[in-house]
């Protein structure tokens, strides 16, 4: 009965991922990332003695052996979601850095008319 549980939990994330895909509400990786985190669920309801024989062969005890997986499964998914985040973030800077450029090639700034006379003023000023 217990081994139901990852099996289920494992199952609900893979359904979950293709139907996103399947409605374009999810991109490819990032649908391939949630695969690969609900396979070890999977692994386990098929072999759930799996960290039983890894901690028999590493002469570690079983809890420690759970508790380093767990570790490890979060440390992975929260290193990827990083990386998502990051480049994101990188695509966000460069797409404001456009934007700004086009405004400033068309005229169109944030600052009021007044400074940005003011700015022209004090260049024309300097360069005499």
């Amino acid at each position: 009965m217990i081994h139901l549980i990852p099996l289920i939990f494992g199952a609900a994330v893979l359904v979950l991922a293709v139907r996103r895909l399947r409605h374009y509400q999810l991109k490819e990786r990032y649908t391939l990332a949630f695969v690969l985190l609900g396979l070890p669920f999977f692994l386990l309801a098929v072999w759930p003695s799996l960290i039983g024989r890894v901690a028999a062969y590493l002469k570690i005890d079983y809890q420690t052996v759970s508790l380093l997986c767990v570790l490890a499964f979060f440390l992975l998914m929260i290193i990827e979601l990083l990386t998502i985040v990051s480049q994101q973030d990188r695509k966000i800077d460069t797409l404001a850095q456009i934007v700004g450029i086009m405004m400033e090639k068309h005229g169109m700034t944030d600052r009021p008319p007044a400074q940005a006379e003011r700015g022209e003023a004090s260049t024309k000023s300097e360069q005499t």
